[in-house]
Formats: C-alpha cells, sequence, structure tokens
C-alpha cells in the first residue's frame, strides 16, 4: 500500500473538511455542556461524517453514472468549481453568526443538532463529498478508505482538545489556519477543475 499517497489523500480530505475552522464554533455551542455529553457529540459527529463520506465513495460514483450520466470528466469540472467558490466565500466572506448553544436543547434534539447540520452539511458538504469521489477514482476505493479513516480519527481528536487548543493557540491562531486551509482547498479545487477540462478537451479531439 502507498504510505505517501495516503498521507497526501489524508492532508487533502482534512483540508477540505476543515476542523481548524469548526472547532471555534463547535466549542462555542457546547460551551457549557457536560464534558462526558460533549464528548459524546463529538464522536457522534466524527462517526456519522465518517460514515456519510465512505459510504459515498463507495456508491457515488455508480449513482452519479448510472442515474445522473456524469462522468469523472464533468464530476471534476464541477466539484472543482465547487470547491473554488467554497474556499472564496470562507475566505472572504467568513461568517460570524452564532447558532443556538446545544446544551439549551433536550439530550435527544443535541444528538440531532450533531448529525444535522454539525455533521452534514457544516463538515461534510458538497465540496468534500465530490472530492472524495474523485480520490477514489484516482487512487482506488482500499486508500481512499484508510484516508477518510485516518483523517476522521483526527478530526475527532482535534474536537476533543478543542477546548485547551483554543486557550492555548488562541482563537486568533485557529482563524489564521482555517483561511490557509482555505488557499489550499482553492488550489486543490483548480487543480481538479483543469484536470477534468483537460479530460473533456483530449476526448472531443480525439473525436
Amino acid at each position: 500500500m502507498n504510505i505517501y499517497g495516503i498521507f497526501t489523500e489524508t492532508l487533502m480530505l482534512i483540508a477540505v473538511l476543515n476542523p481548524f475552522g469548526n472547532v471555534p464554533l463547535f466549542v462555542g455551542m457546547t460551551a457549557n455542556m457536560e464534558k462526558e455529553t460533549r464528548d459524546k457529540l463529538f464522536k457522534t459527529i466524527a462517526v456519522t461524517g465518517f460514515f456519510i463520506m465512505w459510504l459515498f465513495s463507495l456508491v457515488g460514483e455508480f449513482l452519479m453514472t448510472n442515474f445522473y450520466k456524469i462522468d469523472m470528466k464533468e464530476l471534476k469540472m464541477a466539484g472543482g468549481m465547487i470547491l473554488v467558490v467554497m474556499a472564496f466565500r470562507n475566505l472572504i466572506f467568513s461568517s460570524g453568526k452564532q447558532n443556538t448553544p446545544l446544551e439549551e436543547i433536550s439530550p435527544e434534539d443535541q444528538i440531532k443538532r450533531a448529525v444535522i447540520p454539525m455533521a452534514f452539511p457544516m463538515m461534510v458538504g458538497p465540496g468534500s463529498l465530490t472530492t472524495v469521489l474523485i480520490l477514489k477514482a484516482e487512487k482506488g476505493v482500499m486508500m481512499t478508505s484508510f484516508s477518510i479513516l485516518i483523517a476522521f480519527i483526527f478530526i475527532y481528536i482535534t474536537f476533543i482538545i478543542g477546548n485547551y487548543l483554543e486557550k492555548i493557540v488562541g482563537t486568533l491562531v485557529l482563524y489564521i489556519l482555517s483561511r490557509v486551509m482555505q488557499i489550499f482547498i482553492m488550489s486543490i479545487g483548480i487543480r481538479i477543475f483543469f484536470s477534468g477540462l483537460m479530460g473533456i478537451l483530449q476526448a472531443h479531439l480525439a473525436l
């Protein structure tokens, strides 16, 4: 198995999922919650996000090609544009709005809130789902599955130490890390877009 390939894939997924940008938001939403409840909530978010991405990596391409008749070249162009627009929006028009604190709602609703919208689409969204499909097409199911697993283990640990992380490095540092990741995401999006465009041009020129 290509260890370097798994490493680079994992870094790409972490960049797209952007845990450093979500830490201040998620920590703020659970500020007055009991530690045990908060840890369980973060575990639910990480596990749910992992299964959404992993299942989509397995069946997403089948759905795209058989039901929507979209091939990988077109998906790369669309996915690249999504990543560029998403990164640009987050970089330039970052929102500071606050959501309802989770500790003010019932335990059942806390789990629901963990899944929608915290796990999906706040963390796992169209950009990350498209990225995982492209990675699977390029690297294969096994390597992509390992990369998804490692990425979400990292994300879970980041959320668990989020309170301490925010106190140690400060909200400003997390904000800067999040903005830097948006630049990486934009670069990845541009590369994926032009990869799809070149594939389409080559297919048409070959006709």
